[in-house]
């Protein structure tokens, strides 16, 4: 009978991927494709937790958002209830579970976070205008020298791309009009979260930036059971990506999403 991948195993893969001690750490995953671990989501929580030890953080994306979203059908989310979609993996659903884990005011691009630094990243996203530019989690990551994990996943399931689209003032990206958006906070008080939130329109093709990041030295690449994950400097990424955006505003477009967005644009 051949055994699954231990709680033991992963911690060391994940120290051989890079991470360290006290880091702190944005984790999008999928659970399959590791292999089969013995006790299953739980068992990866335990695994990069005991990876960046107590003196680290773990976060997850808890997105919500979909795209009907809009002042016409604002957004609600409740901390308290409000389930993470299975499309973004069952790890961040468990993470959401744990006893102790925080998650941040907003109605569609929440994040939850465990560990020494749970509170900084989680609080005041309710005040931010955009869902991932400057004081979301996504933003304090990049200026406080965390990091990204994609665990078994590419580019495409980088949130943060969203925050250096937000920060460059892209085009495409965020809807006209402003929407008042509703959290429903721990004690059961409903915040009116007032945003510009994502327009879901345009095909991205966010695959493109591994090279640039690679020729950067800001992304390890590695085995952790069966998955290839990177783990990319969070600050590093912007000083490579922010310029590149700025100068191109629709380079992380797809090309068809490019040329239906300049035909958009004609009339």
């Amino acid at each position: 009978m051949q055994l699954g991948i231990d709680k033991e195993t992963l911690t060391q893969e994940l120290r051989r991927l890079g991470i360290v001690r006290g880091m702190d750490v944005l984790v999008h995953s999928s659970l399959s494709s590791i292999g089969w671990v013995e006790g299953g989501a739980d068992t990866v929580i335990d695994a990069l937790l005991s990876a960046v030890s107590p003196a680290g953080t773990i976060l997850m994306p808890a997105l919500n958002g979909s795209p009907q979203d809009s002042p016409q059908v604002p957004p609600r989310m409740d901390v308290r209830s409000t389930p993470c979609p299975r499309w973004i993996g069952i790890i961040p659903e468990a993470f959401r579970r744990r006893p102790g884990v925080k998650r941040s005011l907003h109605p569609t691009h929440s994040v939850t976070a465990l560990g020494a630094r749970a509170d900084f990243y989680t609080q005041g996203h309710e005040r931010c205008t955009t869902p991932c530019g400057e004081g979301s989690p996504y933003v304090k990551l990049m200026d406080s020298g965390g990091y990204i994990l994609l665990l078994g996943c590419n580019q495409q399931s980088n949130t943060s791309l969203h925050a250096l689209e937000e920060l460059a003032g892209v085009p495409y990206h965020l809807q006209d009009e402003w929407t008042d958006g509703v959290v429903v906070d721990a004690e059961g008080s409903e915040i009116v979260v007032r945003n510009r939130l994502h327009l879901w329109r345009w095909e991205r093709d966010f695959t493109k930036v591994d090279e640039p990041l690679r020729q950067a030295g800001a992304m390890h690449e590695e085995m952790v059971g069966n998955a290839y994950c990177r783990l990319i400097d969070a600050g590093a990424m912007r000083r490579v990506l922010l310029p590149i955006l700025q100068q191109e505003p629709l380079w992380l477009l797809s090309d068809r999403a490019r040329e239906q967005f300049l035909r958009s644009l004609q009339g």
